[in-house]
Parts: C-alpha cells; sequence; structure tokens
C-alpha cells in the first residue's frame, strides 16, 4: 500500500512524499524487499533511457540474493485468512503456501477430501481479491 501526501518548504514550493507500506513473510527484511526492488526498476528504467533491449545474457543472475519473481508464491496460506473449513482441507493436502495452492487446478482443488464447491469458491475469490491472482 502507498499513501502520497503533497509537503510545502517555507518558500511554498510544492513537493510530494511518498510512504510505503511493506511487507514480506520473513524471508527478507522490509528494508531488503525495498532495496532490491529498487534496483530491479532502475535497472528497468535505464534500459529505456538507454533506448536499448538487453541480450537473454544480461539477464539477472539468478543465483543473486533477489526477491522471488512471483513474490506471492511464499505466502503462507494462513495470511489468507480463509475459513476454518477451507484452511484444514488445504492443509490436509499439504498445501502451505499460495505457491503450494497455484500447482492445483481449480478442478483438482475440488478433489481434495471435504474441499467442496463453496471452499472452492472462497478460495478463488481470496486469491483473486487479496492477490490478483485467478486460478487457471
Amino acid at each position: 500500500d502507498f499513501k502520497i501526501e503533497n509537503v510545502y518548504d517555507t518558500n511554498n514550493n510544492s513537493n510530494e512524499r511518498l510512504f510505503l507500506d511493506i511487507w514480506t513473510n520473513g524471508s527478507i527484511s522490509p528494508n531488503e524487499a525495498i532495496e532490491s526492488a529498487s534496483k530491479i526498476i532502475i535497472d528497468l528504467f535505464s534500459v529505456l533511457i538507454q533506448n536499448t533491449i538487453r541480450n537473454e545474457n544480461d539477464q539477472l543472475d539468478p543465483q543473486s540474493d533477489s526477491v522471488s519473481i512471483e513474490p506471492y508464491t511464499n505466502i503462507a496460506i494462513e495470511e489468507l485468512q480463509l475459513s476454518v473449513r477451507a484452511y484444514n482441507c488445504l492443509k490436509k493436502a499439504q498445501i502451505n503456501t499460495v505457491g503450494d495452492l497455484l500447482q492445483y487446478s481449480p478442478e483438482k482443488l475440488q478433489e481434495l477430501k471435504n474441499f467442496g464447491r463453496k471452499s472452492a469458491d472462497e478460495v478463488f475469490s481470496t486469491l483473486k481479491n487479496k492477490l490478483g491472482i485467478i486460478l487457471t
């Protein structure tokens, strides 16, 4: 989440101040997350400024300590705040993270024991509303 505030100096010049809410799953600190994201954004905009296209060889090193390309994959399903029934069904199927959940199609999810249409609808709407993810 973010917020932008207008700030005026003594000469009545207007500037803007940006406030960011940064949440992590604990695998990295919020400072590390913003630092890594900033570096990625700077790299992307540098390419635009230089008006060049990187080769595949110039891609970021996958071994580097960077934030996952899909940051939602490490989110624990507890953070989705599902109903007890849906949560328990997922846990019994050893689905512990959103990444685990994304391995299942909607049809496969409904095959889980005691995981009916209502639980499936709840999971689909929660993924869509909280994370913008649509299972296909």
